[in-house]
């Protein structure tokens, strides 16, 4: 049995990739019909739908390339909570001036004050904005880095993270560390600096950074590279833990079932 103009219409549609507007045509017809739209009033509203649709594709990919450890964003951050926390300092990184201007963002902090909430939501901030974001634990960097060491890729690898907008690092802290990592680290800030806007996330202060990767000489480099134009969150000893106080933290009965 042949098919309708209609369906044959919304076929059409769908072989052009315009899944959306087909999907939405007999309702936006009808709606067309009772409201007595225009056809250019019509016709908007199927490419708007279809727009929109797009939009949110392209989000949710850079969201899952980014490979964020959980969605955490800025609509479920207490802002009230941390008292060593300079909110105004923080909402102003929210317009997102360092990764247009390919700036470093150092966030300090004592365990579980927000730190990766923060650097998370910025950089899923970024993803809205239609930027490109790599997230990783250092662990897990130098890991792929070091690995890269066995079929000389190195360069190639570096070269891919180099093609993001934003970097966040998070967890610099003491790591289970291996002679090349400083190198490897270094090779990877000084391709990216200026060119990649940076984020980083630590407890240890920089002093011990050196300590934490093996090496103080080449970390001292990685530290002015990343330290030069960079915007430093800092909260402040005798913040509170976000992670175990915070509004998203266990409720005492779970942390005691857990125990259990």
């Amino acid at each position: 049995m042949k098919p309708s103009l209609l369906e044959k219409l919304k076929l059409d549609l769908r072989a052009l990739r315009l899944k959306d507007m087909a999907d939405i045509l007999e309702i936006a017809l009808e709606d067309a019909h009772q409201e007595k739209q225009g056809h250019i009033q019509f016709l908007d509203r199927l490419v708007q739908q279809q727009r929109r649709a797009m939009a949110e594709r392209s989000l949710d990919r850079r969201v899952k390339q980014a490979k964020f450890p959980r969605k955490m964003t800025f609509e479920y951050f207490d802002w009230g909570f941390q008292p060593g926390l300079n909110v105004e300092y923080v909402k102003d990184l929210i317009q997102l001036d360092f990764v247009q201007n390919r700036q470093a963002v150092l966030i300090l902090g004592k365990t579980g004050t927000g730190k990766t909430h923060i650097a998370s939501a910025l950089g899923i901030k970024a993803c809205e904005a239609g930027y490109r974001v790599l997230f990783f634990r250092l662990q897990n960097l130098l890991s792929l880095l070091y690995a890269t060491l066995a079929d000389d890729t190195t360069d190639e690898v570096i070269a891919g993270i180099a093609r993001s907008h934003l970097l966040i690092i998070d967890h610099v802290d003491f790591i289970r560390t291996k002679h090349d990592y400083p190198s490897l680290l270094l090779d990877l800030i000084s391709v990216c600096n200026q060119r990649v806007a940076m984020i980083f996330t630590t407890k240890i202060s920089l002093e011990q950074w050196g300590e934490a990767l093996g090496n103080p000489s080449v970390t001292h480099a990685i530290v002015d590279r990343i330290l030069h134009h960079a915007k430093v969150i800092n909260i402040r000893p005798g913040g509170r833990s976000y992670r175990t106080e915070g509004p998203h933290a266990p409720k005492m009965e779970e942390t005691q079932e857990l125990k259990s």
